[in-house]
């Protein structure tokens, strides 16, 4: 945070001698020369100082890809950024959201954060017993701020709020998941980015669907990794539905499209994943299937939220 500020500082002054560089030739007597180069300053400066913003949209859109891979490091600075607004819309919620990602997974960074957004109620109700809960964690790791702020707080204050819900370590995280497992879930990390959906969601319904193997087929004809039936690949604009790069894209699309009809209703849209969205329709809900039911239930309990984000403008046949 520290380097980023003096980085920003040092940009920002040598924009200004170029800004002041520039206004000073305008003035000059010789008009027709001096005012071509100036003119090229200032033009250089504004464009230097959108680049020279603390999160350029380029970075963020790097720096969520990365985040929903797992890297904690991003986590934390998307969260950052949502916090403050920078490069991006101010958004507590979520900041709490990607600060809970890294904190639960041992960030001390992230958990001082949250801390610090609780204890000053930064866009979030005052809870100074859930402060003092973030500030321990990250004090066990070493962190002599968290450290320091403990010895100015109330260390009995306790709470049975729960802010950040940890869930089960997922099959593809752990020493079971093979080569061929591996492939899949790297697989996921790359394309789920690409359509705003995060990979544990989609992880999770592969596990259900084929148990991550590229080859299952169906009493019904849905083949590999997701399932996908030929009329929903044809939909989907997936040719080959045994490569796995296709499946996943073509399976990933289907469900943020309904996730998108369903406004982000992330049961809703597993249900219609299952049983058709035909059926969800009928039914106004989660179709009395027991096996659609299950289906839902299961995949729930491996992704842990109710909703998720959704593209307004996702069609079925996106290039």
């Amino acid at each position: 945070m520290f380097t980023k500020t003096t980085k920003m500082i040092n940009v920002t002054s040598n924009l200004n001698n170029t800004i002041n560089s520039a206004i000073c030739l305008l003035f000059n007597r010789h008009f027709s020369i001096t005012f071509l180069i100036a003119f090229s300053l200032l033009l250089l400066s504004s464009i230097s100082l959108v680049y020279a913003s603390p999160m350029f949209s380029s970075d963020i859109i790097k720096t969520k890809h990365q985040a929903l891979q797992g890297n904690l490091s991003a986590q934390v600075e998307l969260a950052t950024a949502y916090e403050h607004g920078e490069g991006i819309a101010k958004d507590p919620e979520k900041a709490i959201q990607w600060y809970c990602k890294a904190a639960v997974k041992g960030s001390s960074d992230a958990q001082t954060n949250l801390a610090w957004m609780f204890l000053n109620a930064r866009g979030v109700e005052k809870n100074e017993a859930l402060a003092v809960r973030w500030f321990k964690a990250a004090a066990k790791s070493g962190d002599q701020y968290a450290q320091q702020m403990l010895s100015r707080l109330d260390e009995n204050l306790q709470t049975s709020q729960t802010i950040c819900v940890v869930l089960p370590t997922p099959y593809w995280e752990t020493r079971k998941c093979s080569k061929s497992c591996r492939k899949v879930v790297k697989a996921v990390n790359d394309i789920a980015p690409g359509y705003n959906m995060e990979p544990r969601l989609i992880l999770a319904l592969i596990q259900q669907e084929s148990n991550f193997k590229s080859k299952a087929l169906s009493h019904k004809g849905a083949m590999g990794l997701m399932q996908l039936i030929p009329a929903t690949a044809k939909r989907f604009g997936v040719k080959n539905a045994w490569d796995i790069k296709q499946n996943i894209s073509g399976g990933t699309r289907y469900l943020a499209w309904l996730l998108k009809e369903y406004q982000g209703n992330v049961a809703f849209a597993l249900a219609g994943y299952n049983a058709g969205e035909n059926a969800v329709k009928r039914y106004n809900g989660i179709p009395p299937y027991k096996e659609t039911q299950k289906y839902v239930k299961r995949i729930m309990k491996v992704y842990g939220k109710t909703h998720h984000p959704y593209e307004k403008h996702i069609t079925m046949n996106m290039p």
